[in-house]
């Protein structure tokens, strides 16, 4: 597993812990999205997509979590492991 695949792998596995443990019922579909949509951007990444593919559906991911709004504080270290992803790009 290179780099890009590990850290985009630790994103997915917060996201699923912050799903488990946030209070915040509104916050629970959208983790839910952010997990499915994270599933298909490892898949680009493991098969090793043109980089156009995964750059695009990396924008994509972003615009989902930029028209949506987590309330609890889980949030934090979803945004920070991202970031740790897309340093690695």
């Amino acid at each position: 597993m290179d780099s890009k695949q590990a850290a985009l792998a630790d994103y997915v596995l917060c996201l699923s812990e912050s799903l488990a443990h946030t209070h915040h019922a509104d916050d629970r579909p959208l983790y839910q999205s952010y997990l499915a949509d994270s599933a298909v951007l490892f898949a680009i990444l493991v098969r090793g997509s043109e980089t156009g593919q995964l750059q695009a559906r990396i924008e994509e991911h972003e615009r989902l979590s930029g028209q949506t709004f987590l309330v609890g504080p889980e949030h934090t270290a979803v945004a920070e492991s991202w970031q740790r992803f897309k340093g690695t790009i």
